[in-house]
């Protein structure tokens, strides 16, 4: 799995989160025959562990080799809309199961607010805006991504047709004042059933603000070559602790890992 970066000079800071290299579709082909590949002894899961890494996925960037000096994450509610109408039912099915977990985890509000069977079925919230939908799925032909999202990259279509090229599915997000404030995510339609349950796991996950990836993360999401496809027990300790709310969006990262050390000790005693 792979993870971009790329970072603007201004205010408004846009993420962009590149999932998914290329051998990812031979590796997961190895996992689902059963293929198994030599095992190696993994360190034990401390909260040591799970600090350093924090520290890598939520501050560092795999490309640029930029660090990151404050938090970045949510505080509003994130409401997440699906763009596009001919998506399989079991891709809702994905981002309603892992929404779920998300939200139980993190304790964070998140929700799928808006999908076309939800209008059609009449299960909109009441009080349903379209406006209030600050995280889109788009789930499209190949040929129809560039027109869709070209305006959250600057109506650079090369850029976009990059991104179509060289991931599987890919998201950005965007901050102000470090704090996410949108985030998108792009699912090509032609991609198996098997790979769009890791594409969901992984762009919902890491547009949470741990966006960057790391051979050196394991057993976990972030990792470019990991075989993990739904969250870890690694995982899910650091999702309990980065939303924690004594953690906050622009914190200074040496706080945020000392306060990390603190809820560590609280959720998970040693």
């Amino acid at each position: 799995m792979k993870i971009q970066l790329l970072v603007s000079s201004n205010d408004y800071d846009p993420c962009m989160i590149n999932s998914f290299h290329k051998a990812f579709a031979l590796t997961a082909l190895f996992c689902l025959l059963g293929w198994a590949q030599p095992g190696f002894a993994q360190e034990p899961l401390t909260n040591n562990k799970i600090l350093r890494n924090f520290n890598i996925v939520a501050f560092g960037n795999e490309y640029t080799q930029r660090r990151y000096k404050h938090v970045r994450k949510w505080k509003t509610p994130i409401r997440i809309g699906i763009q596009g109408n001919k998506y399989p039912p079991y891709f809702e099915k994905f981002v309603s199961d892992h929404v779920r977990n998300l939200w139980e985890l993190t304790g964070h509000p998140i929700e799928l607010y808006y999908s076309f069977s939800k209008q059609k079925k009449g299960q909109l919230a009441k009080d349903f805006d379209p406006k209030k939908v600050n995280f889109i799925l788009f789930y499209l032909p190949v040929e129809d991504i560039p027109k869709a999202v070209g305006k959250y990259f600057n109506n650079d279509l090369k850029q976009v047709k990059f991104m179509i090229d060289n991931s599987t599915c890919f998201a950005k997000f965007g901050t102000k004042k470090n704090e996410i404030k949108w985030a998108i995510a792009v699912f090509p339609d032609h991609r198996p059933k098997e790979h769009m349950w890791a594409c969901v796991v992984e762009e919902l996950t890491q547009v949470l603000g741990l966006a960057n990836d790391s051979a050196s993360v394991n057993p976990s999401i972030f990792n470019d070559v990991s075989r993990h496809f739904s969250l870890t027990e690694h995982d899910k300790w650091m999702l309990r602790m980065f939303y924690d709310r004594r953690i906050t969006a622009g914190m200074p990262r040496e706080l945020a890992l000392a306060m990390g050390r603190t809820i560590l000790q609280e959720i998970r005693p040693e």
